[in-house]
């Protein structure tokens, strides 16, 4: 048995999850400090339901396990596992918490890997969450959020943003507006009869093009940082997207939601690039041509899951042009609950 830091006796294992998210607007702005560079910035975001989960438990030596790659890594120390790609996460972790004895993560993920939800961030987040219980360290959910985005920013060794691990911290449909001390986070009271309306108008499509954040970001900050122009106003239109999709949400107004995905998306791929690529744009035409009315990249585009908007009676259509035009589709719906434990 383990004995925590604050005499917390682990005699069995504990269970944390934590959903993904699609962003909806007002990417990029939660990386600091690009929103403080324009006047008022934030980011949509909606937590859904491929969640990541994390079983810590005690054991003879510190492990990591993932079923999924064929991961199992023992070691005496967490030290060990930072120089794995898909250890790392963990290790980092343990290391962070400082467990007074050896214990095993055991995770698992249902995001296919490199698809621009946030899947590390909320793996991260059910780590976290699995590891601050077993040793009663008592860090509250704004504090783990930044614990696990220090954790990704010293693994990644580049800048990395925070709305991937607010929305598995807190779960639902949010706005996060990234102002001074500290962010804050507005959930959007807008379900219909319990439901969430985007359920029927969503359709989440994985390229099958693993994508990563570094090279999009690294470009994109490149430029804003220096100063251009064509870059500075084009984050100030992304923050002019977040609040329009933030009024368009709440008025229910989906021809709106719709203009405020694609200017959005049309600022992204103005300032790199690199967002997208050939699969991106075949699967964007097909599912346009079937009925939808917007259609954009997740996270930092490049590859990933793109999202498409369209209206009830044209989703299966778009459902079946994604899937004609060789996406996988993403079985999904919104998801209102962030980092929980889990029964045992």
């Amino acid at each position: 048995m383990g004995h925590g830091r604050r005499g917390f006796v682990l005699s069995e294992s504990v269970t944390f999850s934590a959903p993904t998210r699609i962003d909806l607007a007002g990417g990029t702005l939660d990386i600091w400090p690009v929103g403080l560079l324009v006047p008022r910035a934030a980011t949509v975001n909606a937590a859904i339901s491929l969640r990541a989960k994390a079983t810590v438990a005690s054991g003879p030596r510190f492990r990591v396990v993932n079923r999924q790659r064929g991961l199992d890594l023992s070691a005496t120390s967490p030290e060990a596992f930072f120089r794995d790609p898909f250890a790392a996460l963990a290790g980092r972790l343990l290391d962070f918490f400082q467990p007074p004895d050896p214990v095993e993560v055991h995770f698992e993920t249902t995001a296919p890997p490199g698809s621009g939800l946030g899947g590390s961030s909320s793996l991260g987040m059910a780590i976290a969450g699995a590891l601050n219980e077993v040793t009663g360290a008592g860090w509250t959910i704004r504090q783990l959020v930044r614990i696990v985005m220090d954790t990704e920013v010293r693994i990644l060794r580049t800048a990395t943003g925070s709305q991937d691990q607010f929305a598995a911290a807190l779960g639902g449909t949010r706005v996060h507006h990234w102002v001074s001390p500290e962010p804050r986070s507005e959930p959007l009271p807008w379900l219909e009869d319990g439901a969430d309306p985007l359920d029927d108008r969503l359709v989440l499509v994985y390229t099958g093009e693993a994508h990563s954040s570094a090279d999009p970001n690294g470009s994109v900050l490149e430029r804003i940082f220096a100063g251009e122009p064509s870059a500075v106003r084009g984050i100030e239109v992304i923050a002019e997207a977040a609040y329009g999709m933030r009024e368009a949400l709440l008025e229910r107004d989906w021809d709106r939601v719709s203009e405020m995905l694609d200017v959005e998306w049309g600022a992204r791929r103005a300032l790199s690039e690199m967002v997208t690529t050939a699969t991106v744009e075949r699967l964007s035409g097909a599912m346009r041509q079937a009925g939808a009315r917007a259609v954009k990249a997740c996270g930092a585009g490049g590859g990933g899951t793109v999202i498409a908007i369209a209206p009830p009676d044209k989703r299966r259509a778009v459902v079946a042009a994604a899937r004609g035009a060789g996406g996988q589709v993403l079985e999904a719906a919104s998801d209102p609950v962030g980092l929980r434990r889990e029964p045992a």
